[in-house]
């Protein structure tokens, strides 16, 4: 599943269906494929993702879900993930193998910094806001 709308308007097409396209130019069939493109931010991909896979697949037939972000994301994805997807759900994470934005470089970039200050205060703020649980992620492979 391919998720990512058109962030408010700012993306097109959108995040999804890129990713779809790819996935197609790979070789990968049609009908392997569901995609998401109503989200605009974390929370949304979520929600938006439970009704599609809910319709296609049944929620209560899923008990793995690989996530595939960036680096710097993947904390935060998956403190939302333990909020609103069903408990028993278990996950395996994937960051992208992304250049800069590593564990080991991404104070080097000075985006990337930028990135890394903006995820943390989302998952600092998300926290106290009580948006998604505060929980242990464990991220080693």
């Amino acid at each position: 599943m391919f998720t990512g709308g058109d962030k408010f308007g700012q993306i097109n097409p959108p995040e999804a269906i890129v990713l779809q396209d790819e996935a197609k130019r790979l070789g990968v069939p049609n009908e392997s494929i569901l995609i998401e493109t109503q989200s605009n931010h974390t929370k949304e991909n979520i929600l938006c993702s439970l009704t599609v896979l809910d319709r296609t697949i049944g929620l209560e037939n899923i008990n793995r879900l690989l996530l595939v972000s960036s680096p710097g994301h993947m904390r935060r994805c998956l403190l939302m993930l333990k909020t609103f997807m069903p408990p028993w759900y278990q996950y395996v994470w994937c960051p992208d193998d992304r250049v800069i934005g590593q564990a080991n470089n991404w104070w080097q970039d000075e985006q990337e910094v930028i990135r890394v200050r903006a995820e943390l205060h989302k998952v600092i703020n998300g926290v106290k806001g009580k948006y998604f649980v505060d929980d242990e992620v464990e991220l080693d492979r």
